[in-house]
This record gives C-alpha cells, sequence and structure tokens, in this order.
C-alpha cells in the first residue's frame, strides 16, 4: 500500500478600434486605466468588443483584449481574441463569465502566455455566480487543493475586468467586476498531457466529460452506457473528418462499456484482473477525496472531466465547476436541500449541504435523489469503497494530504491569504441587487462573514473526515448498509504514478 502513495499546483486607439488591430508590445492598457484614474491591487482585463454586444448565451464576438498587470510581473497581452459567455445556468445571470480564445491579428489561433499562466489558446474569466456570495473562492480553494495533491488542476489569477461594448473610449462605468482568470481544459504539456490522437493507435490520448445533459447537437458523444441517462462528450479529439470522429467515439465507448461492465459484475472484487485494468487508481482515489472534502454536489453527476492517454487506463480529472461546493447549495439532489440541507442523516450520514456525510453515498437514501438516481459515476465509487483495496487505500492517502498540503495551516492560509477585497468591494457595488444581503451593515461585512463561514465549514468537513478515514484505517469502519466485502488478501489497490503539474 505504500507505493500507492508515491505520487502525489497598437496604442490606445488601436485598443479602442471597432475591428481588431494587430498585436500591441507597448502598455497601453495601463494607460487607459490609469486616464481614467482606476489602479487595482490585481491584474486587470480589458475586453472591447468595439461596439457589439458580448452579454447574451451564443455567438462569438471579437475583441480586442488586453491586460494589465502592472507590478505583478506578468508578461501583458496586448492583442486580439475571439469572446463568448461561458457556462450554462450561469450564464443566465447578471454577471457573465466568458471564455476568451486568443487569436493573431489575421483570425488565426494564438497560444499566448496569458496572466503569468504557461502558453495556451482558450481561457475562462470566471465571474463567480450569484449563488456563491464568496465571489468564486470556493472554485479558488477547490483547484488550488486539486494542484496541491500533485494533480492538474487549471491555474487561477484573481483579477478585475473591463468589459467595453459601446465602441467608444474605455471609461469607469465600463467597470465589470471581479474575475479569476482560469485555464481552459484542454489538452497540452502544461494542462492535460495526454498524447495526440491518431487513427493509428486510437486508444489515445482523450479528454471527455460526463456533463449531465448539458451537450448539443455538434458535440461528440459516447453511446450511452446501460443504466446512464445521458451519453459522455468528447472534448478531445474533434476532427473536421467524420470517419475520425466516428472512430474515436467507437473506440472510448467500446472502452468506457468493459469498464462499467466489469464493476458492475457480481465478481467485480475477485475477478482477474477485474475492473482496475481500465483505470488509472491513484487518479481516482484523489478525485474521490477531492469531491468528498468539498462535497461538490455537481462532482459525481455534472462537469466531471476524465481523460485517458494511448496504452493507459481512464484517469479522473481535471477537477471542475465547484460554485456550489464547501456546503454552499443544494446543486443535485434538490430534495437534500429542504429545510436548509438538514434532510436527517440517513445512510449517507448527512445531508448534502452538511458538513457530515458522504457525498458518493447521497443516492443510497433514494428520497434525496427522486428526480435522477443514477447521480452519475458515483455508482463506480460506491462499487470501490466496498473494495477494501480501495478503501484502505483513500485512508492512506487522505492521511498523507492531511499532514501537509491538506492540512488545517495550509487550508487556512490560502483562504486567509488571499487579499482581494478592494475589488470586492468595487464588485459588490456593480451587482448589488442580486449579491448585498440586507442582514449584513457592510460589503466588507457580508464577505468577511461569507469567507469565514466557508472556512468553518470546511473545517468542520475535514474533522468528520478525519474521523471516518481512521475508522477506515484501523479497520473499524463499518459500511452503513453491510460489512465491507473482503477481496483476497495480499492484493493492493494498483499503483500508476501520475505527473505533478507545479503553478
Amino acid at each position: 500500500m505504500t507505493a500507492l502513495l508515491a505520487q502525489a499546483s497598437a496604442d490606445s486607439r488601436r485598443l479602442l478600434a471597432k475591428e481588431p488591430a494587430a498585436e500591441d508590445k507597448s502598455n497601453s492598457c495601463c494607460q487607459d486605466l490609469a486616464a481614467i484614474g482606476f489602479s487595482s491591487n490585481l491584474p486587470v482585463v480589458v475586453l472591447d468588443t468595439g461596439g457589439k454586444n458580448i452579454t447574451n448565451k451564443g455567438g462569438d464576438v471579437k475583441v480586442r483584449a488586453c491586460t494589465c498587470s502592472d507590478g505583478a510581473g506578468f508578461k501583458e497581452y496586448n492583442g486580439t481574441g475571439v469572446a463568448s459567455v461561458h457556462g450554462s445556468s450561469s450564464a443566465l445571470f447578471d454577471k457573465k463569465s466568458f471564455t476568451l480564445r486568443l487569436t493573431h491579428k489575421n483570425g488565426t489561433k494564438n497560444s499566448a502566455s496569458f496572466l503569468g499562466m504557461p502558453k495556451g489558446n482558450e481561457w475562462v474569466l470566471y465571474g463567480g455566480d450569484e449563488v456563491d456570495l464568496t465571489d468564486g473562492m470556493r472554485d479558488y480553494v477547490a483547484y488550488n487543493l486539486a494542484r496541491a495533491s500533485g494533480e492538474y488542476a487549471t491555474r487561477t489569477v484573481w483579477i478585475e475586468v473591463f468589459l467595453v461594448v459601446e465602441g467608444r473610449p474605455i471609461a469607469p462605468s465600463d467597470y465589470h467586476g471581479i474575475y479569476i482568470g482560469e485555464e481552459h481544459i484542454g489538452r497540452g504539456k502544461d494542462r492535460v498531457n495526454v498524447t495526440k490522437w491518431t487513427t493509428a493507435d486510437p486508444s489515445g490520448g482523450y479528454i471527455f466529460a460526463f456533463d449531465n445533459n448539458n451537450y448539443g447537437p455538434t458535440d461528440l458523444l459516447t453511446a450511452t452506457l446501460p443504466g446512464y441517462d445521458f451519453p459522455f462528450v468528447i472534448k478531445y479529439p474533434k476532427s473536421k473528418v467524420p470517419s475520425e470522429n466516428k472512430l474515436a467515439s467507437s473506440w472510448l465507448s467500446t472502452y468506457l462499456l468493459d469498464f462499467n461492465t466489469a464493476i458492475l459484475a457480481d465478481d467485480y472484487l475477485t475477478a482477474s484482473p477485474g475492473y482496475t485494468q481500465y483505470i488509472e487508481a491513484p487518479t481516482f482515489i484523489d478525485y474521490f477525496l477531492l469531491t468528498e472534502v468539498t462535497k461538490n454536489p455537481d462532482g459525481y453527476r455534472d462537469s466531471i472531466y476524465m481523460h485517458k492517454d494511448a496504452g493507459k487506463g481512464i484517469a479522473m480529472g481535471p477537477a471542475w465547476d465547484f460554485n456550489e461546493a464547501f456546503g454552499e447549495c443544494c446543486g443535485y439532489p434538490l430534495e437534500g436541500y429542504k429545510q436548509g440541507g438538514k434532510s436527517g442523516p440517513g445512510i449517507a450520514g448527512g445531508g448534502s449541504i452538511s458538513p457530515n456525510g458522504w457525498r458518493f453515498l447521497v443516492c443510497e437514501d433514494p428520497e434525496r435523489c427522486i428526480v435522477e438516481p443514477t447521480d452519475g459515476v458515483s455508482t463506480w465509487f460506491r462499487r470501490m469503497w466496498n473494495d477494501t483495496r480501495f478503501s484502505v487505500a483513500a485512508a492512506e492517502r487522505w492521511a498523507e494530504l492531511r499532514a501537509d498540503a491538506w492540512s488545517d495551516d495550509a487550508i487556512s492560509s490560502l483562504i486567509n491569504s488571499t487579499a482581494i477585497h478592494p475589488a470586492v468591494t468595487r464588485d459588490y457595488k456593480v451587482y448589488s441587487k442580486v449579491l448585498l444581503k440586507s442582514w449584513y451593515a457592510s460589503t466588507e461585512a457580508q464577505w468577511t462573514a461569507e469567507v469565514q463561514d466557508l472556512e468553518t465549514w470546511l473545517m468542520q468537513r475535514l474533522g468528520w473526515l478525519d474521523a471516518e478515514f481512521s475508522l477506515v484505517a484501523s479497520g473499524k469502519y463499518v459500511y452503513p448498509t453491510s460489512d465491507l466485502i473482503l477481496v483476497p488478501a495480499g492484493e493492493n489497490f494498483p499503483t500508476i504514478a501520475t505527473a505533478s503539474l507545479a503553478g
């Protein structure tokens, strides 16, 4: 079992032109912001649409994009791009998030460093949402926890955004709020590092997701697995050649079916080689622990990314979408949010937003999952939990993380060292109708209290999980509905080291 733990964060006129111009090496973005009297302790991103609307879902808009990270030491971006509204339900909010794809002046794809992050073409400007009153802190903390465990997760930079949509010079009224600049999930040596997919070896690489019903007619899909309500969405590869897409979908569909069949088989604990031949085991453990510590309501049923390299098994991650995590909201199942989430401990040990209880077992209480009892891929983890190789390995990995990267001190420092408050005050002023709550005395009091609530909930969550994993490690844990089913003695959960990407 010890081996398992050997793995694992132009000038201002061109900027304001109605048609995007060539990339500019000057610092005109900072000059324009200074001209209107704006300064920030955070990097600033300015998007100018040349008079076009970008606040509605659907459609790409050409933009001039520039950054001003005065004093942060970032290489500035001052060029062109294509922007669109990002997200599904969040696209309906007053404060939109945006996807930004960088382009050269001729409109071709541009891969460049952005906000100090490694080169890439596609970026997300995440604005939080109207549910999470911490202005995105939940996503920030979760991604940092994932990277601290040694798994890749999108890098994050707190920023402020100006959105110029009226075809005129930038003005203070164009201030759009505090955001988090994030890497978009994609293939690359600094992102999801899988090999280029080819027809010669269709075993990889793949990036795919289970995203519930959030897919459209242009998406490349797998076949729907037995017992599932929706297919998986293939994010990479996506070819312009129909036959290649057909091959990729067919190959991955078969592989997923084989894995799903193996883990649902009656003899899944004793079959040799069994279900573990289809997966990169350590990534399943780390994903499980992150989903449980955050108690992400979407962690098993929505926005679940996976990847598969050529000749290797399915790997969980990168982690994505934590706006409703850390006890914030119901997400799914809705039934667990009744009476403030106090729906009784049940089999899971606690409701959807309680710091007590297992997230992966929530749907073991059928009344909590009336609408969609499948609960995405949680079935996989419920089966693995009955495999003592998995549960004991998870307990050992938990102890390792809690002793270092996920210690109380490390997590408290992560939350309390985030210096974004002046920007939060400006953000609350812009979105006061949807963000400000009457029971707080001031914006400062509200944000401080919301962040403290997040930290308090997380510390309680850590304590509950410490107790549970201690029982698992000591052999005293009893599964809520039955004793753990033992596997042949001497077998360990497979160990395949995962690459660690710092930053």
